[in-house]
């Protein structure tokens, strides 16, 4: 992007946000569960997505709160409109007619992690996992064809915590989730030492991750593209970027 195109992107939408800010203000509401080292309550700031979501709600002139909670509570919070939002949500069809989606905020890649003891370290298509025992967790989307696929064994995970527990302990043979959010909570752990994994090729995804608005409060689609264009603001000048730096991404 050249100089003078930045600067335009800069202006552009630094004047969308103020007309924004003077047309109203909100709290925002959200809430999430930790999910480290993407956003958890131990992190500081909560974690790069949180420091994002909550600078761009900022440039749109709205203050927020960010709370912890199991996934699928805070799920049903933004569902029924006891918060405004969900940060950190997968997409899905089934999940867009219940909330408002925002522009993806990050991106993580997803795939199938194994002891290398077990012995792969790629599969031909999941047919060829069936005699396999893979650990899901609990109100997880992956892809269409992983969520569909009725033939694989699946083990369902209250959380990832427990997905590492059960490989290592071998209670399960692979399990489905977030490549570093997997390496995260496996360094926690005292028992994952001398315990080698390998991701199984290929990936599952690489899959952005959104806001999801509750369709139950008011003025759901104006705090969504509130939410869009100051997001679109912190890329336009750098702040995104510099924060991703501060957290090492």
């Amino acid at each position: 992007m050249n100089f003078s195109k930045k600067i335009f992107l800069v202006i552009y939408f630094s004047l969308f946000v103020a007309i924004s800010q003077n047309a109203w203000s909100h709290k925002v509401r959200m809430v999430t569960t930790d999910w480290a080292p993407y956003y958890a309550s131990t992190l500081e700031s909560g974690g790069v997505v949180a420091e994002l979501v909550q600078a761009a709600f900022l440039r749109g002139g709205h203050e927020s709160s960010l709370s912890w909670y199991s996934w699928i509570r805070a799920m049903r919070m933004a569902k029924v409109g006891s918060a405004d939002a969900v940060m950190g949500a997968y997409y899905s069809e089934e999940r867009a007619g219940i909330y408002n989606y925002s522009d993806p905020i990050f991106s993580v890649d997803v795939g199938l992690i194994a002891l290398k003891s077990l012995g792969i370290d790629k599969y031909g298509g999941l047919r060829s996992l069936d005699s396999y025992i893979i650990g899901v967790m609990r109100g997880w989307v992956y892809t269409e064809e992983f969520d569909t696929a009725d033939f694989l064994k699946k083990q369902i995970v209250v959380n990832q915590v427990f997905a590492v527990r059960m490989l290592f302990s071998k209670q399960v043979d692979i399990v489905a989730a977030s490549i570093s959010v997997f390496k995260h909570e496996a360094n926690l752990l005292s028992n994952s030492k001398g315990q080698d994994i390998v991701v199984l090729n290929p990936l599952l995804d690489s899959k952005p991750l959104y806001l999801m608005f509750s369709k139950n409060i008011p003025n759901s689609l104006e705090l969504v593209k509130s939410f869009n264009a100051g997001m679109a603001s912190i890329r336009a000048d750098g702040t995104f970027q510099k924060i991703r730096d501060k957290h090492g991404f």
